[in-house]
């Protein structure tokens, strides 16, 4: 059962994999968590137009046992007044003013950051800091604007001494996936969880015993389906900011979580190695 202060959120996560009649419901109480308290089961059915049946699906997708426990729970939230908050920030729209746009993009980015913060599991993160701890080589799939982060993951951990490898092309990725054994881990990052190529690198690399790991928005995407280790992000790009940096800052947090872990795991090593190759890049500068 999610925690109150994430129940939202995983209602969120959630949408792309719904069907066209359980999004509905989910898109009802994300718009209307205030009128929830309200209704009965068969009020919310007649409302989204969908059976009561399809109602208590929808409960059990999110993880309830029943209507009655999800509605005591959003009434919960609803009574918290800085839930409000959510609905007040939308779009950057053609009448904002600089302070305005300046206002909303700040609070969009530090919202997705904090919003990230309120679901990471920590037993997860510790199933993952082991996984990359135990693997002798790291392999990293990505697609599109996912690269940022995967480059600032390489980047963090090749200098505390793992190996790390990226692969953005889809017949690299394959031919990658394809030898890695069980000594080995790959990490997927997709915001969708369903960029083809990075999804079936990640299929290949479990099927050839690695440990795998995806980094996704969503929950019950077809990336975790492939994951041993799954971490989600909690973004809501805005219309205007489609696949916007935004996504890559929730990501990049996850990331740096997880290079924190590695590199306090094996505290005076990487104290060493970061020392070297602090010195090796002053050499490089003018």
């Amino acid at each position: 059962m999610p925690h109150e202060d994430t129940l939202f959120l995983k209602i969120k996560s959630l949408i792309p994999a719904l069907n066209p009649a359980l999004k509905k419901i989910a898109l009802y109480i994300i718009d209307n968590p205030h009128k929830i308290k309200y209704l009965k089961i068969k009020d919310l059915a007649e409302l989204c137009g969908v059976s009561e049946a399809t109602v208590t699906r929808f409960v059990k997708t999110t993880d309830y046992k029943s209507f009655q426990e999800l509605k005591i729970n959003i009434v919960e939230i609803t009574r918290d007044s800085t839930h409000k908050k959510e609905f007040v920030y939308d779009d950057v729209s053609e009448d904002d003013t600089v302070e305005d746009i300046i206002e909303k993009i700040v609070y969009i980015n530090c919202k997705a950051l904090k919003d990230t913060k309120k679901i990471i599991k920590e037993n997860d993160i510790i199933k993952a800091i082991s996984a990359l701890d135990e693997a002798e080589k790291i392999d990293i799939y990505c697609a599109g604007g996912s690269y940022v982060a995967a480059e600032n993951a390489r980047i963090r951990f090749y200098r505390i001494g793992k190996r790390c490898v990226i692969y953005n092309d889809p017949n690299q990725q394959a031919i990658s996936a394809s030898l890695l054994t069980q000594k080995d881990a790959a990490i997927g990052i997709s915001n969708s969880g369903r960029t083809v190529s990075t999804v079936n690198a990640l299929q290949r690399a479990r099927e050839c015993n690695a440990k795998t790991i995806c980094i996704t928005n969503h929950d019950k995407s077809p990336i975790t389906d492939y994951a041993d280790i799954k971490l989600f992000t909690a973004v809501h790009d805005p219309t205007f900011f489609q696949e916007s940096m935004i996504s890559r800052l929730a990501q990049i947090l996850i990331i740096d979580i997880l290079y924190a872990g590695l590199a306090v795991k094996h505290f005076p090593d990487s104290v060493i190695m970061i020392e070297k190759s602090s010195e090796s890049l002053r050499r490089v500068l003018l």
